[in-house]
């Protein structure tokens, strides 16, 4: 895991960057980057602090990928599949239910005032 938690103002600077200058068509290929984008999303989803059902997750990465994301190789789908695989959602064992994962992301952590962007 990484020594350094991600800055607001680095947050900001590189969803910007990455979102409205980089021309992205897939996930980024710096891991970095990719945590940023995906942590946009759940700034979108706002989970709360108890279980979301498959829908509501669904329903919430629908207005990122149509409103904020625009890529055209990830869908909710694949959105939801990556935040599983990297820590910021667990999922139970049937998919039924989603929460955010008690040990955060798996590489890099961000500070608290990012929730406020």
């Amino acid at each position: 895991m990484s020594n350094q938690a991600i800055t607001r103002d680095e947050f900001e600077k590189r969803i910007v960057k990455l979102l409205l200058r980089s021309g992205l068509t897939d996930f980024p290929k710096n891991v970095k980057d990719q945590y940023v984008l995906l942590k946009s999303a759940m700034l979108v989803l706002r989970p709360k602090a108890g279980e979301m059902t498959e829908k509501e997750v669904n329903e919430g990465l629908r207005v990122w990928v149509d409103n904020v994301g625009q890529i055209e190789a990830i869908d909710h789908v694949t959105l939801r599949r990556a935040l599983v695989d990297t820590g910021f959602l667990s999922r139970s064992d049937n998919g039924a239910v989603y929460q955010v994962s008690p040990s955060g992301p798996r590489l890099w952590q961000f500070e608290t005032a990012v929730d406020q962007v």
